[in-house]
């Protein structure tokens, strides 16, 4: 990682240098895919300005800070950039465990259509006409349970708010609920 530090009416001593490198470590431990680290620091009638550009392969972070002494506006632009860190490294995670919505979806009705002709073909005496009905909103299985009891339908299809994977429940013989979730390959 390139480490640049530049000071606007104010020397960039070493004890400066060396806090920066220091709370630079501890965001690393964080995100270890620092490309370049672009410090400014100014005075500015008795002001310090710092402002930090932090460049990785696929994202480019930015902060400001302004305070009277030079540490804790460098704690500010810090404490900022770490934030914003931390935040896009939930949303990587987030994104890579989560399928897509309308992908899965895609898939459950090519697959159910597909059942269906199959069905159709095989053994037309046993056909169910069952409505097409999907929530819009992810739930739990407890609020997709509540919403079938509600209506007047047999099954629900719906997101799984937990496991965002696309869920069915539907009304058992014995006048109880069942739930399936399928396993997408």
């Amino acid at each position: 990682m390139q480490m640049h530090i530049t000071g606007r009416h104010v020397e960039v001593t070493d004890d400066v240098r060396g806090y920066v490198e220091k709370r630079v470590k501890k965001i690393e431990a964080i995100f270890n895919r620092i490309i370049d680290l672009q410090l400014v620091i100014e005075l500015e009638k008795n002001r310090y300005f710092a402002e930090i550009v932090l460049a990785t392969a696929k994202a480019t972070f930015h902060a400001q800070g302004e305070t009277h002494d030079i540490f804790s506006s460098l704690d500010s632009v810090m404490d900022k950039i770490e934030r914003q860190i931390r935040r896009h490294k939930e949303r990587i995670k987030d994104w890579r465990r989560r399928p897509p919505q309308d992908r899965a979806a895609g898939q459950l009705k090519d697959s159910a259509a597909h059942e269906d002709s199959s069905a159709l073909r095989d053994v037309p005496s046993q056909i169910v006409s069952v409505p097409e009905k999907f929530a819009s909103k992810p739930m739990t299985v407890e609020e997709a349970v509540m919403q079938l009891s509600t209506s007047d339908e047999a099954l629900l299809l719906f997101l799984n708010a937990e496991t965002n994977q696309i869920n069915l429940v539907y009304e058992h013989e014995s006048r109880g609920y069942g739930w399936v979730e399928p396993q997408f390959t």
